[in-house]
């Protein structure tokens, strides 16, 4: 399935001279940065522990934002399938199949390492019972058998979607399904998805809708749908680009209805997780392609920084609540008023939460990266290596008269 241009709008992932914000780490858009980070600012304001300030304003802005917390989740869901989607399906675009093996194993590098130091973390200070997390979480089932490191969750339903979505896209890929096939067969994973978390929202099996493998990989796949038009079908892609008040509109709908939905479970975990993938999948497009006039404001180029760190600090940032509610619970015995202790809490939670995410990242996931790429290098830059040995060793080969 070739590639071809992409018409009028520019390309997104391929651009590894990137405009960075951040460490040298090659690869990265400030503009998909942003959008992590607009979903980390969602999950920890949610996360948060608070109190009434008394001002409307502000007590209106705190519920505003605790409602947004799982659909924080659904925007990472979003951008994961578009991202770790886009790895696979441009080395099927360019070379017509995949390398699913060193995907696997470059996404472990990615995710285990700082994961499995939070559990160590836990298991070691105590902080929760072993039997409410641990062997949950080490077999990656904690979205199915629960887990008092409650963030966790989420990351189980993106590991097996990593398990998989390799062999879906090698069958493809082996059977030469046509790229508009493919992209078909993925739309009716969704609807299929979608019908059958209807029924059990019907059922009254809420929590399932919400947390279980089954039942959300459509959030994902949503993802994996944008990065297939852009890999595989870039001037449908481009026709969907170049539409900045259309991608608009549907993005403002899509908070509209999650404004309204966020207190009806009912609509909310049956075809409210489908209006949010597609009104994501919007959001990554406008941010990617209609931002560039401010990427360059502070404002813009914090939040890309948070999306840059977002893993860590969605894995760390629950060591904030409890700082935070002792917070409260001193400035409220000292009589402060209740507005200086909802912005002293929220401060010191979002400093400590951002803190610790940052520190980790630094000390674990970037190293580990580092060593990923040393060890088992993306497929371009193994070809690249591959062929300048192999000018190398002809080169040598004529200076010695072989």
């Amino acid at each position: 399935m070739p590639r071809s241009g992409h018409g009028t709008v520019r390309t997104q992932i391929e651009s590894e001279a990137a405009r960075l914000t951040h460490s040298n780490m090659p690869g990265r858009r400030i503009e998909l940065d942003f959008v992590r980070g607009i979903a980390i600012l969602a999950v920890m304001l949610d996360h948060f522990v608070s109190v009434p300030s008394g001002w409307t304003a502000l007590d209106a802005f705190d519920t505003a934002f605790r409602a947004l917390g799982l659909e924080g989740v659904n925007l990472f869901f979003t951008l994961s399938g578009f991202l770790v989607g886009g790895l696979l399906l441009r080395q099927l675009a360019q070379q017509g199949t995949i390398d699913a093996g060193r995907f696997i194993v470059r996404r472990i590098f990615k995710i285990w390492p700082a994961y499995y130091a939070l559990l160590l973390f836990h298991l070691v200070a105590g902080r929760h019972p072993a039997d409410t997390f641990f062997w949950q979480n080490m077999l990656h089932v904690q979205n199915y058998l629960g887990t008092s490191i409650t963030q966790t969750w989420s990351l189980a339903i993106e590991e097996h979607f990593y398990l998989l979505l390799p062999p879906l896209l090698l069958l493809a890929a082996r059977c030469r399904i046509g790229s508009s096939a493919l992209i078909k067969a993925l739309l009716a994973v969704c609807a299929v998805v979608l019908a059958v978390r209807c029924v059990v929202v019907y059922q009254g099996a809420l929590h399932a809708a919400a947390v279980y493998t089954q039942y959300r990989i459509d959030s994902l796949l949503a993802g994996v749908i944008l990065a297939a038009l852009y890999w595989l079908k870039p001037r449908t892609y481009a026709a969907f680009a170049a539409r900045p008040l259309t991608l608009a509109a549907i993005v403002a709908l899509t908070a509209a209805w999650i404004a309204f939905a966020h207190r009806r479970p009912v609509w909310d975990e049956s075809i409210g997780y489908t209006i949010q993938a597609i009104g994501f999948c919007a959001l990554i497009v406008l941010v990617s392609e209609h931002s560039a006039r401010i990427a360059r404001s502070r404002v813009y180029r914090g939040v890309a920084w948070l999306g840059v760190y977002s893993y860590g600090i969605y894995l760390w940032h629950s060591l904030a609540l409890a700082p935070g509610q002792s917070v409260i619970d001193h400035l409220t015995r000292a009589g402060v008023a209740p507005v200086a202790i909802w912005g002293a809490a929220l401060i010191a939670q979002f400093g400590i939460g951002v803190t610790i995410g940052y520190v980790t990242t630094r000390a674990i996931e970037f190293p580990f990266l580092r060593l990923r790429d040393r060890c088992f290098p993306s497929n371009a830059r193994a070809r690249t290596a591959t062929a300048k040995a192999a000018s190398s060793s002809v080169a040598s080969a004529e200076q010695s008269g072989v």
